[in-house]
């Protein structure tokens, strides 16, 4: 059981992937950015919660050292937050990745 990190976890795709990775059942710590949004998957599987506004330098060290305090490891990082997806972004600035083939 790997311990994994979503950063960007209340939308999709760190949603989806949460879900997916729940069902798996590793033990998720998940990231969100609003405090009054919480993240769905985190209340459903018991994941741990960390709400930070990635954005801001100097947020970005307060998650990381709660992580390492409560949990001593982090086996995977997802950095998720603040990804464009394809139509929300300038044309060209995004592509799809099909990840069953393993080709882009």
């Amino acid at each position: 059981m790997a311990s994994i990190l979503i950063t960007g976890a209340t939308n999709a795709p760190g949603l989806a992937l949460a879900e997916e990775l729940a069902e798996a059942r590793h033990q998720l710590l998940l990231h969100g950015r609003n405090p009054q949004r919480p993240v769905p998957v985190a209340q459903r599987f018991g994941a741990g919660q960390y709400i930070a506004d990635l954005s801001a330098p100097a947020e970005t060290q307060r998650p990381a050292a709660e992580v390492a305090a409560r949990h001593g490891r982090l086996d995977v990082l997802v950095n998720n937050a603040g990804v464009a997806s394809p139509g929300t972004a300038p044309s060209g600035a995004c592509r799809q990745t099909d990840t069953s083939s393993g080709r882009r």
